[in-house]
């Protein structure tokens, strides 16, 4: 039987993702009010405080060391009144991913691509800083770029880890691999969940273009996601490893001025940094 292999287009479901679970259906719901700018924050609080499980994990992040209030977050809507509408929508994501992934990330090297993700996310955050760009919405967009290889793991947990494991003595090209393997890659994966579930265009192009090299064609978001994704991996928290990774200096180089002052010159500094921001929100 011929199995079908997800391109960019298809509407068909890739066999890979076949038995596939639902993502947690009020942070589905959040991700695609996610660039709706006219939600008003009586319905977004709602919406999540309708899943008492997902509120709760909020209010502990909101009450974490990440934001370091002096006064105790007690409510969804006092969380969402002094910490912005699009943050909390990025700790609902945020919250109903780690659910996602829950008994995947008992796999070390399955944790690791969840701490990719989150260390991809932060690091989006500062560049957005630096250039002008939300960083909420980058903070989202570097939080799901790899969305695909998050699915993939889920589905067949004990193969992904092998691959990935094999790759600390053996890096290779990840995505020719993963098309060995799973006659689909992370980025077409990506790509099809995101249309599937009707998301803003914007996550296309993140994830099936994080790996693309800038051009003039690519849009701001996936350049900088692009960015925050190599700065993670080059910074140790890489999910798996390729045959060429950058070193931190030439991913400054990269960068604009603006954004470059964003980072200190030790490379070790930013880890540590990263590393503590995880941490708290784990």
């Amino acid at each position: 039987m011929t199995r079908t292999v997800a391109r960019p287009g298809k509407s068909e479901k890739p066999w890979a993702l076949i038995n596939l679970h639902p993502f947690p259906a009020v942070a589905m719901r959040v991700l695609q009010l996610i660039d709706k700018d006219d939600v008003g924050i009586q319905k977004l609080t709602d919406l999540i405080r309708s899943d008492l499980a997902l509120s709760t994990e909020i209010l502990t992040l909101a009450n974490s060391a990440l934001y370091a209030f002096r006064t105790e977050i007690k409510s969804i809507l006092q969380a969402a009144v002094l910490l912005g509408l699009q943050r909390v929508k990025a700790l609902a994501i945020t919250v109903g991913m780690r659910v996602y992934l829950t008994d995947s990330m008992k796999i070390p090297s399955l944790l690791a691509c969840w701490r990719h993700s989150l260390a991809s996310a932060l690091l989006a955050e500062d560049l957005a800083i630096g250039s002008f760009v939300d960083k909420d919405s980058a903070y989202t967009a570097a939080l799901l770029h790899d969305i695909g290889r998050l699915a993939l793991a889920v589905i067949q947990p004990a193969k992904y880890a092998d691959f990935l494991k094999s790759t600390e003595d053996e890096p290779c090209d990840i995505l020719k691999r993963e098309r060995e393997l799973f006659e689909i890659d992370h980025c077409q994966a990506g790509r099809w969940l995101v249309e599937a579930w009707k998301l803003p265009r914007t996550f296309v192009d993140v994830t099936a273009h994080h790996h693309t090299q800038p051009n003039s064609r690519i849009p701001e978001i996936v350049a900088l996601v692009r960015h925050s994704c190599l700065l993670a991996d080059t910074l140790g928290f890489a999910a798996a490893r390729s045959l060429a990774v950058p070193s931190y200096q030439d991913i400054l180089e990269e960068l604009s001025v603006r954004e470059r002052r964003r980072f200190p010159q030790d490379p070790e500094e930013l880890s540590i940094k990263i590393a503590t921001k995880i941490n708290s929100m784990e």
